[in-house]
Formats: structure tokens, sequence, C-alpha cells
């Protein structure tokens, strides 16, 4: 097979550390790279590069997913410094010897004043039998991320968010299904057995009897009088208008029954509850929920004649009608 026309390779100074490196079982400890805008051809000879245009500590090392012998090293040139073409690339250890050294494409780096700027990234190969032969030492503070790595990373939190947010999704719901029970069943309605009425104002001490069963649900007309509690949990309840008997949760079908972009106008009688895994939301114009990244659990009350919409598709999609 024919050769690349762009390489890398290990000098002779390069290929006698790595051997020493493992026959010691210690390894090398690479540190910078410089960038260099004369045309080569990669030699093994060669112990330095000449017409130095740029130089910096490596950004990050990483092991070749498809073959475990590949070394990645990613050097990156910043915006703010350009106004030269790169031709070649040397990888210096801390010693500084240059232990490889690789021809590129011509490229030419602009600087922001010439009109244009832009950041580069030059990845370099090296094949050895064990990749744990090289150590690099990193500045944190200049250490660069690869696209891919990032990518990757993000699959997996979005995967962990997935499965967390399906996790809390199918708890939260079966509370909110216990408390609607709860609610429809009335069982707030716990009847006071006894009371006392009390015409003045008076120092209790003691025990006090309570004579008198509360047998209506009228209001109280007097602020001494004590009111049946089944009437004031009826009121509280009626008042509030969420959890009233004849209401339900309901999990609506996406995107046949609800979609996102579209506003839904409550047209019943009394407030409604949404439960709603999602991204922003309105109701009658107004931004309640803001948050353009990830998803969040929220729900919320639309007042009867109110209408909401969400920017973006729910996974979950859920109204107490």
């Amino acid at each position: 097979m024919a050769k690349s026309e762009y390489y890398t390779i290990l000098t002779k100074i390069g290929i006698a550390k790595f051997i020493a490196a493992r026959a010691s079982g210690n390894g090398i400890n690479l540190k910078s790279f410089k960038l260099s805008s004369k045309v080569i051809l990669p030699s093994e000879e060669m112990q330095s590069l000449e017409e130095i245009v740029y130089e910096a500590n490596i950004s990050s090392k990483s092991v070749d997913e498809s073959n475990p012998n590949y070394v990645n090293l990613m050097c990156h040139v910043p915006s703010d410094v350009g106004g030269f073409e790169v031709n070649a690339v040397g990888v210096y250890d801390e010693a500084g010897d240059l232990l490889a050294v690789g021809n590129v494409p011509r490229t030419y780096k602009p600087i922001l004043k010439e009109g244009s700027a832009k950041e580069l990234m030059i990845k370099i190969v090296m094949e050895l039998s064990n990749a744990e032969e090289v150590i690099l030492k990193l500045d944190p503070s200049v250490i660069m991320a690869s696209r891919d790595y990032v990518d990757a990373i993000k699959v997996e939190l979005n995967l962990k968010i997935d499965a967390l947010t399906h996790k809390y999704d199918a708890e939260f719901k079966k509370v909110w299904d216990e408390f609607a029970k709860y609610l429809l069943e009335n069982k707030f309605n716990i009847e006071i057995a006894k009371y006392v009425t009390l015409a003045t104002d008076q120092d209790i001490n003691g025990i006090k009897n309570f004579t008198k069963l509360p047998t209506s649900i009228l209001q109280a007309t007097k602020d001494e009088e004590f009111t049946n509690k089944r009437y004031v949990d009826l009121r509280t309840i009626n008042y509030g208008g969420i959890g009233q008997k004849g209401q339900a949760w309901h999990k609506l079908n996406i995107p046949s029954e609800r979609t996102h972009g579209v506003w839904y106008t409550n047209n019943t009688p009394t407030p409604i509850m949404v439960y709603l895994i999602a991204h922003d939301i309105y109701i009658d114009d107004i931004r309640i929920i803001v948050n353009n990244e990830s998803r969040e659990v929220v729900s919320f009350i639309i007042p009867s004649g109110s209408r909401y919409k969400t920017t973006r598709s729910p996974s979950v999609w859920m109204e107490l009608r």
C-alpha cells in the first residue's frame, strides 16, 4: 500500500526513549508541541524543527477506540493567535527532545485583524505497542475536549436523565393518584364528635364536656359558634376547584391529543392541574417556566377559561380535569 502523503513518525531519539521506557516499565512524559511553517519530509534523523511559528503544551491525550495501539494527541491553537502558515508539527518531551515529527496539509492560521479568525486543532496519531507508555502532564488551564468526547458525554448524560425522569415520573404519578383518590373519596370529612359553645370569653381549666353533635352544614352565624367540619371541608374543596368529585388524571397521547406549540384552553367550569416533563411553558401568553437546555418535571394550575402551551414536545403530558 502506498505511503500516505501526510504522516507522523518517531525520531531516532523518540524510538530510543520508548525502548528504554518499555524496558524499565516507566512511561515517557510528553509535554509540548511546536508548529513550523517549513514544508518538510518527516525523517527519523530529525532532532529539531526549523521556522517555528507557534508552540504550546499538548491539550489532551486519548487512546484510539478502533486501535488500542494508537495514541491521539490533540494540539490546540486559540483564535487570538495567527498570521502564519502551518506545514509541520513536532512532539517534545519534558527534556525538550523531539520524539515525533509529522507533516500536515498546508494550513493558514488567520488572526482577527486580518478580517478572519478561527481556532485550529491538530490531531497527531502515534502508533505504539503499548499506549500506556505515553504519560501526558496536562496544564488544566489549557485542556480542550474534542467534539467526539463532548458528544459522547452528552449522549451518556441524556440517557441517565431520561432514565431518572421515567423513574421519578412513575413515582410522582403514583403519589398524585393516591392524593387525587384521597380528595375524591372525601376523607377530609371526619365528623366532630362533640363541641361546646362559649357564650362569652372564658378561660378553660380542667375538662369541658362536648354535649352537642353538629346536625347540619349551615354556616355559623356568630363568631363564638363552631361550624360543622364537613361544611368547612366541602367549602374549601369547592372554592379551590381542584380535586372535586368527577375529576381524574388523564394521560394524554402525544401528538394525537396534545402537541407542542398549540394553545389548549380550559373549557371546564373549574381549574385543572397540568403535569408535564417539558421545556418552556406559557399560560395566557405569560412565560412561567423557562428552561432551554433540559426537560424538567413541572405542574401548574390552569384557571377556567385560561389557556396554556409548551414550546417543545414533552415526554409525558397529564391533566387532572
